[in-house]
């Protein structure tokens, strides 16, 4: 499973491939498009989690990173997206669904 969010932590969905997570990104960046007339950095971030794993352990032993960012549902904080969808300032295109920045500037 897929967990995506925009920007400064708005949570879009939990989806079961990245081509349809991919899906939702191409038609946001679309309707951004078409209601600005510009395109910028959209900042999308991903992280891959498995539902079926606790994100806690009463025993004291560390779960996954994947399975981690299921706490930041909560706090919808960055740090465990740890995936970066990167977008062409100019054009919208998704250039990267695994980047190291969100942008190509």
């Amino acid at each position: 499973m897929y967990a995506l969010i925009y920007k400064s932590g708005s949570f879009l969905g939990i989806f079961s491939s990245k081509e349809k997570m991919k899906e939702v990104i191409k038609l946001m960046i679309k309707d951004s498009y078409e209601s600005t007339g510009c395109h910028g950095n959209y900042n999308f971030r991903w992280v891959k989690f498995n539902v079926d794993e606790p994100w806690f352990t009463p025993g004291g032993c560390t779960p996954t990173e994947e399975s981690r960012a299921i706490l930041s549902f909560y706090t919808m904080h960055t740090e465990k997206f740890t995936h970066k969808v990167m977008t062409d300032w100019s054009t919208g295109e998704i250039l990267a669904m695994d980047a190291e920045n969100t942008t190509n500037l």
